[in-house]
């Protein structure tokens, strides 16, 4: 009766809402999932040790940005640091394809206002 009412209990779980869906699963990366470019292999296995590309691929910074956060990775994050080469082409790579976003357009203002 136990083993009966566990594979209910069991199934009932797997059934749930709140269950992972096989659908849902995130889908292994590729490196294809970066913009092409000289570095993007490189890049992806570097970053991807740590965290998905999804954290890249929302950034944008500048050249010397993208340098300081592979400082900051280092010492604070406990990230392995790169040889000298493989970061310049790693950073290079950065901050070609992601570079820093536009700036939000200015506040609204009244065409029509005399302030």
């Amino acid at each position: 009766m136990r083993s009966l009412l566990a594979a209910l209990v069991g199934g009932m779980l797997l059934a749930s809402p709140l269950a992972p869906s096989p659908a849902l699963a995130e889908e292994p990366e590729e490196p294809t999932v970066l913009p092409e470019g000289h570095g993007r292999d490189e890049t992806f296995y570097a970053c991807t040790a740590c965290h998905s590309t999804a954290v890249i691929r929302r950034s944008g910074f500048t050249r010397q940005q993208w340098d300081d956060l592979m400082d900051w990775m280092v010492e604070k994050q406990n990230m392995n640091p790169l040889e000298p080469d493989e970061r310049k082409l790693i950073v290079d790579y950065l901050a070609e394809v992601f570079p820093p976003r536009r700036a939000r357009p200015p506040a609204f203002s009244n065409p029509f206002s005399t302030n």
